[in-house]
């Protein structure tokens, strides 16, 4: 199901940007964790992090990351593919980065991110301060974003063997899809489009593969 109202307003999502405000501290207490670690890139039995890397390609399979929290943060020029479910992607300052994902079981949360492309499935996005991002994604309730802009959308285009299998297994609802039905949260004008994201044209889309032997664009 695609949605084509784009004028609702940010006050009907305000359950969403409650459960957010109330992840904040969560969210910020982890990057802060990260941060302070030795470790650029590490997996434990609920977590998996990528920190302060440059100019990398990196591959996780779903027995690195199913059922984890992933956070990315202080990556630049990388190129990420995540095979598998993961609980919840936690990203944070990334610059001309490419993620690559298969389907989340719960939240994704972008922030401070510039000139990235992200391909995601999952319940609820959250991005904030973030410009110049392409997203693919498919998505069980609208999307929000705050303060951002010149961002793009368009639905989910990642193929690989086991994607039905990780489909059914995330609870993910692939009936619907609210990739187009993006809420501004800075941007409050009843039946005016936000000007700060727009879709992406169908000739200009991309597409992925989670198969380590052709992860190139299709």
């Amino acid at each position: 199901m695609e949605s084509t109202d784009e004028s609702e307003p940010c006050p009907q999502t305000k359950q969403h940007e409650q459960d957010h405000l109330s992840m904040k501290p969560q969210i910020e207490d982890l990057f802060s964790k990260l941060s302070a670690t030795e470790e650029l890139h590490s997996i434990s039995d609920n977590m998996v992090n990528v920190i302060n890397k440059h100019d990398e390609l990196i591959h996780f399979e779903s027995n690195d990351v199913n059922g984890k929290d992933i956070a990315m943060e202080n990556l630049e020029h990388c190129e990420i593919f995540v095979k598998g479910i993961p609980s919840s992607l936690h990203i944070k300052n990334l610059h001309g980065c490419v993620i690559i994902a298969g389907p989340c079981s719960r939240t994704v949360e972008i922030d401070e991110c510039h000139q990235c492309e992200f391909a995601i499935a999952c319940q609820q996005l959250n991005v904030h301060t973030s410009d110049e991002c392409d997203f693919y994604v498919h998505i069980t309730a609208k999307p929000i974003i705050e303060d951002c802009h010149h961002c793009r959308f368009a639905p989910y285009n990642v193929e690989y063997q086991s994607k039905q299998t990780d489909i059914a297994q995330s609870g993910l609802v692939w009936t619907i899809d609210y990739w187009n039905d993006v809420l501004d949260c800075t941007h409050l004008l009843p039946g005016v489009h936000s000007p700060n994201w727009q879709t992406i044209e169908e000739e200009e889309r991309k597409g992925w593969s989670l198969d380590v032997s052709s992860h190139h664009l299709f």
